[in-house]
């Protein structure tokens, strides 16, 4: 069989082309990494939790969050109990670290909302409350302190007052 250059060419310029495509649909996700430090720690889920050892790993941490309505603390026991962008009390006896890997196949989800009252949220995909936030506290270093729109991170849970 004799294949002429051009039909050479032709084949490495689809081959190419293919694997880039390839290349192009297998677009990796850092992982969240929760950064924990010994004691209380406030932080948040950037995106849905997919694998199961996972989310078993984050629910270890016995996480608790606000109930708006009852203006309490609840204890999250299932994937369910939890949302995106919710703030979350963690207690860590050790420094440690719990890795949390984005579900790549979605692409959209809700995630908690600015309420009328405070609010206990974080910063994750798709947030939208923080140019709502007439305030916005941190928890660092075992106590409170008031920060600035501009010194959010993502993955840490704040306390935050709307505008009114």
């Amino acid at each position: 069989m004799n294949i002429s250059r051009k039909n050479w060419i032709v084949l490495a310029v689809v081959l190419f082309a293919v694997c880039t495509l390839l290349q192009a649909a297998v677009v990796p996700q850092a992982p969240q990494t929760l950064e924990l430090k010994p004691g209380w720690n406030l932080v948040t889920l950037e995106h849905p939790i997919v694998d199961d050892i996972e989310a078993k790993s984050f629910l270890a941490l016995q996480p608790m969050t606000l109930d708006a309505v009852a203006k309490s603390y609840v204890r999250c026991t299932s994937l369910a109990d939890l949302k995106i962008g919710a703030g979350y009390w963690v207690f860590a006896v050790n420094e440690q670290e719990i890795q949390l890997t984005k579900d790549q196949s979605q692409t959209s989800w809700e995630t908690a909302a600015l309420k009328s009252d405070w609010n206990l949220l974080g910063v994750a995909d798709n947030s939208d409350w923080q140019s709502q936030a007439a305030a916005i506290w941190q928890w660092l270093n075992g106590h409170f302190q008031k920060i600035s729109i501009t010194e959010l991170t993502s993955g840490e849970g704040y306390w935050v007052t709307p505008k009114q």
